[in-house]
Protein backbone atom coordinates (compact mmCIF):
# COMPACT_ATOMS: atom_id res chain seq x y z
CA UNK A 1 0.00 0.00 0.00
CA UNK A 2 1.96 3.56 -1.13
CA UNK A 3 2.01 5.74 2.15
CA UNK A 4 0.21 8.79 1.42
CA UNK A 5 0.33 12.49 3.00
CA UNK A 6 -1.97 12.32 5.95
CA UNK A 7 -1.20 14.88 7.29
CA UNK A 8 -3.38 17.66 9.07
CA UNK A 9 -3.15 21.29 8.08
CA UNK A 10 -5.40 24.80 9.33
CA UNK A 11 -6.93 24.34 5.51
CA UNK A 12 -8.81 21.64 6.15
CA UNK A 13 -9.63 22.81 9.57
CA UNK A 14 -11.55 25.91 8.29
CA UNK A 15 -13.44 23.75 5.90
CA UNK A 16 -14.67 21.65 8.61
CA UNK A 17 -16.18 24.50 9.95
CA UNK A 18 -17.44 26.06 6.80
CA UNK A 19 -19.23 22.40 6.98
CA UNK A 20 -20.47 22.76 9.97
CA UNK A 21 -21.87 26.47 9.67
CA UNK A 22 -23.47 24.96 6.26
CA UNK A 23 -25.39 21.98 8.34
CA UNK A 24 -25.72 24.28 11.21
CA UNK A 25 -28.00 26.72 8.48
CA UNK A 26 -29.95 23.69 7.33
CA UNK A 27 -31.05 22.36 10.43
CA UNK A 28 -32.23 25.82 11.42
CA UNK A 29 -34.06 25.90 8.32
CA UNK A 30 -35.90 22.68 9.26
CA UNK A 31 -36.29 23.40 13.02
CA UNK A 32 -37.23 26.82 12.30
CA UNK A 33 -40.42 25.58 9.51
CA UNK A 34 -39.18 28.54 6.62
CA UNK A 35 -40.80 28.57 3.48
CA UNK A 36 -39.01 25.74 1.93
CA UNK A 37 -38.33 23.02 1.07
CA UNK A 38 -35.80 24.52 -1.12
CA UNK A 39 -34.25 28.12 0.49
CA UNK A 40 -30.75 28.89 2.05
CA UNK A 41 -28.77 25.49 2.44
CA UNK A 42 -32.03 23.30 2.09
CA UNK A 43 -29.10 20.75 1.45
CA UNK A 44 -27.24 21.41 4.29
CA UNK A 45 -27.15 17.99 5.33
CA UNK A 46 -23.88 16.93 2.56
CA UNK A 47 -22.00 19.12 5.02
CA UNK A 48 -21.96 15.90 7.05
CA UNK A 49 -20.30 13.96 4.12
CA UNK A 50 -17.24 16.31 3.93
CA UNK A 51 -16.67 15.13 7.75
CA UNK A 52 -17.00 11.60 6.52
CA UNK A 53 -14.79 11.86 4.03
CA UNK A 54 -11.99 14.28 5.60
CA UNK A 55 -12.56 11.44 8.78
CA UNK A 56 -11.95 8.54 6.33
CA UNK A 57 -8.45 10.24 4.73
CA UNK A 58 -7.02 10.17 8.35
CA UNK A 59 -8.79 7.12 9.67
CA UNK A 60 -6.24 5.45 6.48
CA UNK A 61 -3.58 6.71 8.78
CA UNK A 62 -4.09 4.94 11.55
CA UNK A 63 -4.84 1.71 9.60
CA UNK A 64 -1.50 2.01 8.54
CA UNK A 65 0.14 2.77 11.81
CA UNK A 66 -1.94 -0.34 13.39
CA UNK A 67 -0.33 -2.35 10.14
CA UNK A 68 2.62 -1.79 11.46
CA UNK A 69 2.01 -2.85 14.39
CA UNK A 70 0.49 -6.22 13.52
CA UNK A 71 4.11 -6.75 11.72
CA UNK A 72 6.08 -6.16 14.98
CA UNK A 73 3.74 -8.62 16.64
CA UNK A 74 0.49 -6.77 17.79
CA UNK A 75 -2.61 -9.10 17.68
CA UNK A 76 -5.44 -7.58 15.51
CA UNK A 77 -8.11 -7.54 18.53
CA UNK A 78 -6.27 -5.50 20.90
CA UNK A 79 -5.83 -3.11 18.08
CA UNK A 80 -8.77 -3.12 17.30
CA UNK A 81 -9.73 -2.10 21.39
CA UNK A 82 -7.03 0.21 21.29
CA UNK A 83 -8.27 2.13 18.97
CA UNK A 84 -11.84 1.88 19.65
CA UNK A 85 -10.78 3.80 23.23
CA UNK A 86 -9.01 6.00 21.61
CA UNK A 87 -11.66 7.14 19.80
CA UNK A 88 -14.22 7.12 22.57
CA UNK A 89 -12.26 9.58 24.36
CA UNK A 90 -12.20 12.05 21.80
CA UNK A 91 -15.73 11.77 21.10
CA UNK A 92 -17.32 11.52 24.06
CA UNK A 93 -16.58 13.94 26.41
CA UNK A 94 -17.70 17.27 24.34
CA UNK A 95 -20.47 14.55 23.25
CA UNK A 96 -21.41 14.23 26.99
CA UNK A 97 -21.33 17.05 28.25
CA UNK A 98 -23.49 18.79 25.33
CA UNK A 99 -26.31 15.63 25.85
CA UNK A 100 -26.24 16.37 29.91
CA UNK A 101 -26.79 20.15 29.80
CA UNK A 102 -29.72 19.73 26.64
CA UNK A 103 -31.52 16.92 29.48
CA UNK A 104 -31.79 19.41 31.47
CA UNK A 105 -32.79 22.20 29.78
CA UNK A 106 -35.75 19.95 28.49
CA UNK A 107 -36.26 18.80 31.51
CA UNK A 108 -35.98 21.93 33.89
CA UNK A 109 -37.22 24.67 31.56
CA UNK A 110 -38.83 23.77 28.24
CA UNK A 111 -40.80 20.64 30.33
CA UNK A 112 -40.36 18.95 27.66
CA UNK A 113 -38.69 15.45 29.08
CA UNK A 114 -38.66 14.10 32.21
CA UNK A 115 -35.62 12.10 34.27
CA UNK A 116 -37.69 8.90 33.98
CA UNK A 117 -38.30 8.90 30.26
CA UNK A 118 -34.60 10.08 29.73
CA UNK A 119 -33.18 6.83 32.05
CA UNK A 120 -35.80 4.70 30.10
CA UNK A 121 -35.07 5.92 26.94
CA UNK A 122 -32.08 7.35 26.61
CA UNK A 123 -29.27 4.39 27.01
CA UNK A 124 -28.71 4.39 23.55
CA UNK A 125 -27.57 7.66 23.47
CA UNK A 126 -25.45 8.31 26.56
CA UNK A 127 -23.28 5.78 24.99
CA UNK A 128 -23.11 6.95 21.43
CA UNK A 129 -24.73 4.04 20.23
CA UNK A 130 -28.00 5.24 18.62
CA UNK A 131 -27.28 3.73 15.22
CA UNK A 132 -28.01 0.23 16.81
CA UNK A 133 -31.00 1.85 19.14
CA UNK A 134 -32.94 4.82 19.26
CA UNK A 135 -32.39 8.31 19.31
CA UNK A 136 -35.10 9.86 22.09
CA UNK A 137 -33.43 12.79 23.39
CA UNK A 138 -31.66 14.63 20.56
CA UNK A 139 -31.80 13.23 16.79
CA UNK A 140 -28.84 15.41 15.36
CA UNK A 141 -26.55 13.28 17.76
CA UNK A 142 -26.49 10.26 15.28
CA UNK A 143 -24.04 11.60 13.25
CA UNK A 144 -21.38 11.21 16.03
CA UNK A 145 -22.69 7.92 16.69
CA UNK A 146 -22.11 6.84 13.36
CA UNK A 147 -19.34 8.09 13.14
CA UNK A 148 -17.54 5.91 16.04
CA UNK A 149 -19.18 2.68 15.24
CA UNK A 150 -18.47 3.18 11.77
CA UNK A 151 -14.62 4.15 12.11
CA UNK A 152 -13.97 1.30 14.06
CA UNK A 153 -16.01 -1.36 11.87
CA UNK A 154 -12.99 0.05 9.30
CA UNK A 155 -10.62 0.43 11.46
CA UNK A 156 -10.87 -3.13 12.01
CA UNK A 157 -12.05 -4.63 8.34
CA UNK A 158 -8.63 -2.27 7.39
CA UNK A 159 -6.24 -4.33 9.56
CA UNK A 160 -8.21 -7.76 8.36
CA UNK A 161 -8.26 -6.74 4.64
CA UNK A 162 -4.63 -4.96 4.66
CA UNK A 163 -3.79 -3.96 1.02
CA UNK A 164 -7.60 -5.23 -0.16
CA UNK A 165 -9.18 -2.39 2.36
CA UNK A 166 -9.11 0.20 -0.37
CA UNK A 167 -9.93 -1.56 -3.45
CA UNK A 168 -12.93 -2.84 -1.65
CA UNK A 169 -14.37 0.66 -0.57
CA UNK A 170 -13.50 2.27 -3.85
CA UNK A 171 -15.97 -0.36 -4.75
CA UNK A 172 -18.41 -0.70 -1.73
CA UNK A 173 -18.89 2.98 -1.03
CA UNK A 174 -20.49 4.04 -4.62
CA UNK A 175 -22.33 0.79 -4.00
CA UNK A 176 -24.21 1.86 -1.11
CA UNK A 177 -24.29 5.46 -2.13
CA UNK A 178 -26.42 3.73 -5.75
CA UNK A 179 -28.36 1.85 -2.70
CA UNK A 180 -29.17 5.62 -1.37
CA UNK A 181 -30.31 6.67 -4.73
CA UNK A 182 -32.45 4.28 -6.52
CA UNK A 183 -34.29 3.83 -2.98
CA UNK A 184 -34.76 7.34 -1.98
CA UNK A 185 -32.92 9.43 -4.64
CA UNK A 186 -31.06 11.59 -1.53
CA UNK A 187 -28.07 10.63 1.23
CA UNK A 188 -30.13 12.27 3.77
CA UNK A 189 -31.36 9.58 5.50
CA UNK A 190 -30.19 9.14 9.35
CA UNK A 191 -31.84 6.54 11.87
CA UNK A 192 -34.14 5.02 9.63
CA UNK A 193 -33.54 1.06 10.26
CA UNK A 194 -31.13 -0.85 7.96
CA UNK A 195 -30.48 -4.83 7.94
CA UNK A 196 -27.82 -3.73 10.22
CA UNK A 197 -27.58 -0.61 12.33
CA UNK A 198 -29.69 2.62 10.39
CA UNK A 199 -29.14 4.14 7.00
CA UNK A 200 -27.06 6.35 8.76
CA UNK A 201 -24.51 4.13 10.02
CA UNK A 202 -24.01 2.81 6.31
CA UNK A 203 -24.27 6.16 4.83
CA UNK A 204 -21.58 6.84 7.31
CA UNK A 205 -19.46 3.80 6.53
CA UNK A 206 -19.93 4.59 2.83
CA UNK A 207 -17.93 8.16 3.35
CA UNK A 208 -15.65 6.86 5.53
CA UNK A 209 -14.11 4.34 3.07
CA UNK A 210 -14.66 7.10 0.08
CA UNK A 211 -11.60 9.18 2.22
CA UNK A 212 -9.49 5.82 2.86
CA UNK A 213 -9.68 5.07 -0.90
CA UNK A 214 -8.75 8.68 -1.81
CA UNK A 215 -6.08 8.58 0.88
CA UNK A 216 -4.57 5.84 -0.78
CA UNK A 217 -4.72 7.62 -3.97
CA UNK A 218 -3.84 11.13 -3.39
CA UNK A 219 -0.11 10.70 -3.59
CA UNK A 220 1.28 14.36 -4.86
CA UNK A 221 2.24 14.23 -8.21
CA UNK A 222 5.59 13.95 -9.28
CA UNK A 223 5.46 17.19 -11.09
CA UNK A 224 4.87 20.14 -9.63
CA UNK A 225 1.39 22.03 -10.25
CA UNK A 226 1.06 25.34 -10.60
CA UNK A 227 -0.58 26.98 -7.30
CA UNK A 228 -2.79 29.36 -9.42
CA UNK A 229 -4.74 26.25 -11.08
CA UNK A 230 -4.99 24.06 -7.84
CA UNK A 231 -6.46 27.39 -6.37
CA UNK A 232 -8.62 28.02 -9.20
CA UNK A 233 -9.73 24.23 -9.34
CA UNK A 234 -10.33 24.15 -5.61
CA UNK A 235 -12.72 27.54 -5.44
CA UNK A 236 -14.14 26.26 -8.14
CA UNK A 237 -15.27 22.98 -6.15
CA UNK A 238 -15.64 25.22 -3.18
CA UNK A 239 -18.37 26.96 -5.03
CA UNK A 240 -19.79 24.37 -6.80
CA UNK A 241 -20.73 22.71 -3.57
CA UNK A 242 -22.10 25.76 -1.88
CA UNK A 243 -24.44 25.96 -5.02
CA UNK A 244 -25.61 22.61 -4.68
CA UNK A 245 -26.14 22.62 -0.80
CA UNK A 246 -27.08 26.00 -1.13
CA UNK A 247 -30.19 25.59 -3.98
CA UNK A 248 -31.36 22.14 -4.04
CA UNK A 249 -33.04 19.27 -1.81
CA UNK A 250 -33.50 16.03 -1.77
CA UNK A 251 -32.07 15.49 -5.07
CA UNK A 252 -29.36 13.32 -7.88
CA UNK A 253 -27.31 16.51 -7.21
CA UNK A 254 -26.72 14.53 -3.92
CA UNK A 255 -24.62 12.03 -5.44
CA UNK A 256 -22.61 14.59 -7.56
CA UNK A 257 -22.13 16.50 -4.47
CA UNK A 258 -20.25 13.76 -3.00
CA UNK A 259 -18.15 13.27 -6.17
CA UNK A 260 -17.14 16.80 -5.46
CA UNK A 261 -16.24 16.60 -1.77
CA UNK A 262 -13.84 13.88 -2.45
CA UNK A 263 -12.08 15.84 -4.46
CA UNK A 264 -11.92 18.95 -2.45
CA UNK A 265 -10.70 16.80 0.67
CA UNK A 266 -7.92 15.17 -1.62
CA UNK A 267 -6.82 18.99 -3.31
CA UNK A 268 -7.29 20.18 0.14
CA UNK A 269 -5.26 17.69 1.88
CA UNK A 270 -2.27 18.05 -0.67
CA UNK A 271 -1.42 21.40 -0.17
CA UNK A 272 -0.48 22.43 -3.35
CA UNK A 273 -3.04 25.32 -4.02
CA UNK A 274 -2.30 28.83 -3.13
CA UNK A 275 -6.11 29.14 -1.16
CA UNK A 276 -4.92 25.87 1.10
CA UNK A 277 -1.58 27.47 2.38
CA UNK A 278 -3.22 30.80 3.07
CA UNK A 279 -6.27 29.01 4.62
CA UNK A 280 -3.28 27.05 7.06
CA UNK A 281 -2.84 29.39 9.80
CA UNK A 282 -3.51 29.46 13.55
CA UNK A 283 -7.14 30.99 12.95
CA UNK A 284 -8.39 28.43 11.03
CA UNK A 285 -6.90 25.70 13.64
CA UNK A 286 -9.25 26.60 16.58
CA UNK A 287 -12.39 27.38 14.04
CA UNK A 288 -11.44 23.48 13.31
CA UNK A 289 -11.05 22.74 16.98
CA UNK A 290 -14.27 24.56 17.66
CA UNK A 291 -16.55 22.97 14.79
CA UNK A 292 -17.21 19.84 16.68
CA UNK A 293 -19.07 21.67 19.56
CA UNK A 294 -20.75 23.81 16.84
CA UNK A 295 -22.08 20.33 15.46
CA UNK A 296 -23.22 19.41 19.13
CA UNK A 297 -24.35 22.63 20.51
CA UNK A 298 -26.68 23.61 18.10
CA UNK A 299 -29.36 21.10 19.72
CA UNK A 300 -29.59 24.00 22.15
CA UNK A 301 -30.56 26.80 19.63
CA UNK A 302 -33.00 24.75 17.63
CA UNK A 303 -34.90 24.56 20.66
CA UNK A 304 -34.70 27.87 21.89
CA UNK A 305 -35.64 29.90 19.01
CA UNK A 306 -39.38 30.13 18.37
CA UNK A 307 -40.73 28.87 21.72
CA UNK A 308 -37.97 31.78 23.87
CA UNK A 309 -36.25 33.22 21.13
CA UNK A 310 -38.62 35.48 19.05
CA UNK A 311 -37.57 34.65 15.06
CA UNK A 312 -38.94 37.05 12.92
CA UNK A 313 -36.65 37.01 9.55
CA UNK A 314 -34.65 33.66 8.73
CA UNK A 315 -31.24 35.87 7.45
CA UNK A 316 -31.48 37.99 11.26
CA UNK A 317 -32.76 34.87 13.25
CA UNK A 318 -29.71 32.86 11.44
CA UNK A 319 -27.40 35.42 12.32
CA UNK A 320 -28.45 35.37 15.96
CA UNK A 321 -28.29 31.46 15.81
CA UNK A 322 -24.61 31.02 14.07
CA UNK A 323 -23.13 34.04 17.01
CA UNK A 324 -24.81 32.46 20.24
CA UNK A 325 -23.59 28.86 18.94
CA UNK A 326 -19.89 30.01 18.35
CA UNK A 327 -20.04 31.58 21.30
CA UNK A 328 -21.56 28.88 23.46
CA UNK A 329 -19.30 26.41 21.41
CA UNK A 330 -15.82 28.18 22.36
CA UNK A 331 -16.91 28.05 26.08
CA UNK A 332 -17.36 24.29 25.81
CA UNK A 333 -14.31 23.64 23.84
CA UNK A 334 -12.26 25.07 26.67
CA UNK A 335 -14.39 23.77 29.38
CA UNK A 336 -13.74 20.14 27.90
CA UNK A 337 -10.16 20.57 27.25
CA UNK A 338 -9.51 21.40 30.83
CA UNK A 339 -11.20 18.79 32.29
CA UNK A 340 -9.55 16.55 30.34
CA UNK A 341 -6.53 17.87 31.23
CA UNK A 342 -7.04 17.65 34.74
CA UNK A 343 -8.28 13.88 34.46
CA UNK A 344 -5.00 12.70 32.59
CA UNK A 345 -3.05 14.64 35.59
CA UNK A 346 -4.95 12.96 37.74
CA UNK A 347 -4.49 9.41 35.86
CA UNK A 348 -0.85 10.09 35.71
CA UNK A 349 -0.73 10.58 39.07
Amino acid sequence: MPQSDLRRGGAIECYRFLFSVVVCLFHFRIKGSFPGPTGAFSAGYLGVEFFSIASGWFLMGSIQQGRAAQEEGAEVLRLVRSYAARRFVRLWPHYLLTLVLFVALRVSYLKTLTVGEFLEKGFFEIFMLQSFGSSYVVMLLWYVSALFLASVLLYWLGLVLQDHLPILMAFAAPLIFSAFHVHYATVDHTMDPAIVGSLGLWRVFAGLGLGCAAACLGQRPARRRSPLLTSLWEAGLLLALLLIMGRTYHSLWDFTAIALLVLLVRSVLLGDSALSRLLDNDLSVFLGRISYGSYLNQCFFLHLFGPVIPVRGYRSAAILFLGLNLLLSILTDRLVRALTGLGQKLARS
